[in-house]
Formats: C-alpha cells, structure tokens, sequence
C-alpha cells in the first residue's frame, strides 16, 4: 500500500533538483514541507516552488550546513517531525572534486552518516529518500540496471557511493527506511547557469565562444527535472525500502556537442564559429546509460517531457530572466 505523507523536510532546497521536488510537492500534495540549505533562499528566478508568487504558505526554509550546524538540523527534525526526508544536498561538481576531495566526503558521506544515525532513533520517519548518482558505477557503455557493479572514478561518486553503503547498511541492520534514486544528466529551467544547456544559451547571447571538453564526446542521457521530480515522489511513496531506482528518459544518448550543436540551430548561431573544442576531460567519466525499466514496472513512473521541447523551454526562460541572469557568475562557484 502506497505510503502517505503530511510532512517533509527536503535538505538542499535550494538546489536544482531540491527546488523542483519542493514545487512539485506544493503543486501536487497537501505535504508541509521545511527546506534545508546552507545558503540564503535564492533569488527567484533560481527557485521554481515561487512561479511568480510569495513563497507558499506551507513551506518553510531555513538556512543551516548540515556539516557544522547538525544539532540545529535535529531540533528542527524533532520539532517538525517529518515524515518524509528527502536528502539533495551534497557537493555535486565533478571537476572540482579532484580538488577538495576531502570536502566532498565531508558532505556526502560524513554528513549523511549523522543525519541517518540520528533518524533511526526517531519515531516520526517514514522514508527517507537518497537521491544518489550515477557516477558510482563509473563510466559505462551498456543500458545499465540497478544491480551494476560500483566502480566509481572521480571522488564525487567515491563519496556519494560511501554515503549510499552506509544507508544499506542501515537497512540490512535495522530496517532503515530508505530507497535510492540515481538519475541521469538533469536540465530545465532555473538551472544553475554553469550547466551546459543554459550556459551555452547564455553565451551564444553574449557572444562569448564555448569551450566543450573531450571535444564534446561525451554522451548523455538528459532527463528533466520536472520527471526527476514525479520520479522521486513516486518512489517515496511507492518505493521498496533498500531499493535503488534509475531516472533515465527512453530515447536514448546524446553528445554535449550534439546538444550545443542543436541550441545554436534553435537560437538561429554558427556551430563552428562559436564552438571550441578540446580534448581535456578532467578526469571525467565519458558514458552513462541507466535503464529506468524498474521505475516504469515497478512505480508506473514515464518521462513527459520531450527533451527538445525542454531545451526550447530553457532558451524562453533564459530570455524572460535576461537582465538578471546576463550579470550573475557563469562558472561554477566554490562553497567550502
């Protein structure tokens, strides 16, 4: 029988994924929902649960890191009594991991380890929701199920991955109510700007050349994050505790430099004059392809929305939000 649930606290909300779970909740459920992030509420272009609007009556934020403030994290758990734990936070920039690695165990699986100790011993919590990465099992050339080997090769899926064994161990030990999501390459709107799809808008406007590492080889499966969204919900309330669910759409691969190569069409720009290619890859893996046949069998869940039609939604939004977002940072940011 599906759970249900009136509360839920949703940590980093002011991520991408976080933002969209949190208006998904608020579009489709009756849930109060809190948000946990270490950063003030983002302005709101950034921040798809606004739409426009105040924030909702129903949602909370607060602003805590959850590395250095967890006893604050547990006051608010004890006093809110969620039910449903939804965990997006984590340091998820790949590149930048080989730097601070040691910042990224920190988050990812430090964090992790003393929030799920202190939730086991609470009797408010239903389901808690670890949305991981397919970067655990590495780079990968096969339409890969949930029971794929781990062979991570960057420290942010090392990390993430020591996060995930703890929380099975959990399971296995007391029945931790937990099920995992893995997704793959997420975009849509309100994305932060150093992502491929909205930075190569925002520079094709600004008449700045792209640089495209590996020479754009790299493939992905892109899903939106509106289908992120309803994929994690449903595996919430539908999910098998110690589970592991794919997010992946149905069509298939593409390269970084085919989907480049199709906003300069749709934003009437010369590929090759605005494209630089290179064969740098710091260290990232080149493939990743998830099979979501569980999550359709098991949850019922189907992608909806058409991947072109996505990226046409991002180039209006990019347009709509332009003298905001044409003076805010295009490169990924550091937060230690």
């Amino acid at each position: 029988m599906p759970l249900s649930f009136k509360r839920c606290l949703v940590l980093g909300s002011n991520s991408f994924t976080g933002s969209h779970f949190i208006s998904y909740l608020l579009k489709n459920t009756s849930c109060r929902v809190v948000g946990v992030s270490r950063s003030e509420e983002y302005p709101r272009p950034f921040l798809p649960y606004l739409n426009g609007a105040d924030r909702p009556e129903r949602f909370t934020f607060h602003r805590l890191d959850l590395n250095d403030e967890m006893e604050k994290l547990e006051t608010i758990c004890d006093d809110f009594e969620p039910e449903m734990v939804v965990n997006f936070a984590a340091q998820g920039e790949v590149r930048n991991s080989w730097k601070w690695p040691e910042q990224w165990y920190r988050t990812n699986c430090l964090g992790v380890v003393r929030l799920a100790e202190f939730l086991r011993s609470g009797k408010y919590l239903k389901r808690y929701v670890a949305v991981s990465t397919p970067e655990v099992y590495g780079a990968t050339s096969e339409n890969i199920a949930e029971t794929h080997h781990y062979y991570p090769s960057t420290p942010y899926g090392a990390s993430k991955l020591a996060g995930d064994l703890h929380l099975f161990a959990l399971h296995k030990r007391y029945d931790f109510p937990v099920v995992f999501t893995r997704a793959a390459n997420l975009y849509g709107i309100h994305q932060q700007l150093y992502r491929i799809i909205p930075r190569t808008v925002i520079y094709l406007k600004l008449g700045k050349e792209i640089t495209l590492h590996a020479r754009g080889e790299s493939r992905r499966a892109f899903i939106h994050a509106r289908d992120v969204a309803e994929l994690t919900f449903r595996a919430a309330t539908d999910g098998r505790n110690g589970q592991v669910y794919h997010v992946a759409p149905e069509n298939g691969q593409r390269s970084i430099a085919d989907v480049v190569r199709f906003i300069c069409e749709l934003t009437d720009h010369d590929f090759e004059s605005n494209v630089r290619l290179v064969d740098e890859n710091f260290g990232q893996d080149g493939v990743f392809s998830l099979s979501a046949v569980k999550a359709r069998e098991e949850l019922g869940w189907q992608p909806k929305v058409d991947f072109e039609e996505g990226v046409r939604e991002v180039v209006e939004w990019v347009d709509e939000n332009w003298e905001f977002l044409r003076n805010q940072p295009l490169e990924y940011l550091h937060k230690a």
